[in-house]
């Protein structure tokens, strides 16, 4: 995506109750606020709608026919579409694009880019290898068997994609040469150092949490009969349901509404090394991206569903991002138990 602008919205204030109910809304700030801080001449940003090379995913049959219609094989398919994948990459931060393609063992085709969040600290970035993993989370994938990169993978990636179910058999593809995950990523440290049960399921496998929004949060919920309020916290609970964190043993997942009543949402995704793990928010954000939003400030309402007293939570930082990408953002904390 080209250079993206956010225009501010005023905030509303926010109410507390079993919930933690938080409006997000800048006190200090006038005009308008920036994702891309490079120049632009237009007022507006040009979009690009997900048509064509531009799709953030191709059913097995498009891939097929692409194939074929390019007389290409899978490897040059997936190296061909990194360019078209980069230029929709939103950093505003370091204006460096950058595009992955994955080949599921379904035979879908999934595109990752980075994600960058102006006035934010920059782990709060989302790294292309990462939003493809969560693209395909969200579509069921059960395994990538290749990926071609726009550059060599950093290390936070190749330590993120330890966790994958098919780590030892993917393949990616940077730089004109094909690895494995072991050449790029030896002796490294993983799942099997942590986990003491060889049977937890690893990422892209079927997660399921046991969970159930506590009697106060769904008294909560019932005071707010609305849609698409309602649709954010079954999509949020769900998402905690199937959120990946065998570590922590601290799942939760994020729910956000816009103005359009489309509602986004996505999974905590847990690292052996912790620092790799992405947040649902981001995850969320993924998903959004990935339908085409244009501007953040379309989020009204944001939905946080994460374990009563857990080690690792997440709302302060969620509402710390939100501020700065979606000020008017009606932020809703819901806490749940096991079932």
């Amino acid at each position: 995506m080209d250079r993206l602008r956010e225009l501010q919205v005023n905030g509303h204030p926010g109410s507390s109750a079993h919930g933690q109910v938080t409006g997000i809304h800048p006190t200090e700030r006038q005009g308008s606020y920036i994702v891309d801080s490079s120049p632009q001449d237009a007022a507006e940003p040009e979009v690009h709608s997900n048509k064509g090379w531009e799709k953030f995913w191709l059913e097995a049959t498009e891939v097929q026919d692409l194939l074929k219609e390019n007389k290409m094989t899978e490897d040059e398919l997936l190296q061909s579409l990194i360019t078209p994948a980069s230029s929709l990459a939103r950093p505003p931060i370091s204006s460096f694009h950058v595009g992955a393609v994955g080949l599921g063992v379904s035979g879908r085709l999934y595109v990752g880019v980075n994600l960058e969040f102006a006035r934010l600290p920059v782990n709060n970035s989302v790294h292309a290898e990462q939003f493809l993993v969560v693209n395909a989370v969200n579509h069921q994938e059960r395994a990538i068997t290749k990926m071609a990169v726009s550059a060599a993978p950093c290390g936070h990636c190749r330590q993120f994609y330890s966790e994958l179910c098919c780590a030892e058999t993917i393949t990616f593809f940077f730089g004109g040469k094909s690895f494995g995950l072991a050449d790029i990523l030896p002796q490294r440290f993983g799942p099997a150092d942590l986990l003491t049960d060889p049977d937890t399921p690893l990422l892209l496998q079927p997660q399921h949490n046991p969970l159930e929004l506590t009697a106060e949060a769904q008294e909560l919920v019932a005071s707010r009969n609305e849609v698409p309020f309602l649709e954010a916290v079954k999509a949020a609970l769900q998402q905690a349901i199937q959120s990946y964190a065998p570590y922590s043993h601290c799942p939760s997942g994020l729910a956000i509404a816009t103005a359009g009543r489309a509602v986004y949402s996505g999974p905590y995704l847990e690292s052996a090394a912790f620092n790799p793990s992405l947040g649902p928010l981001q995850a969320a954000v993924i998903d959004a991206v990935t339908d085409g939003i244009a501007y953040y400030t379309e989020v009204q309402e944001v939905v946080l569903v994460e374990v009563k007293g857990a080690h690792v939570q997440h709302a302060a930082n969620v509402r710390i991002i939100l501020e700065q990408i979606a000020p008017s953002a009606l932020l809703t904390v819901l806490l749940a138990e096991p079932s």
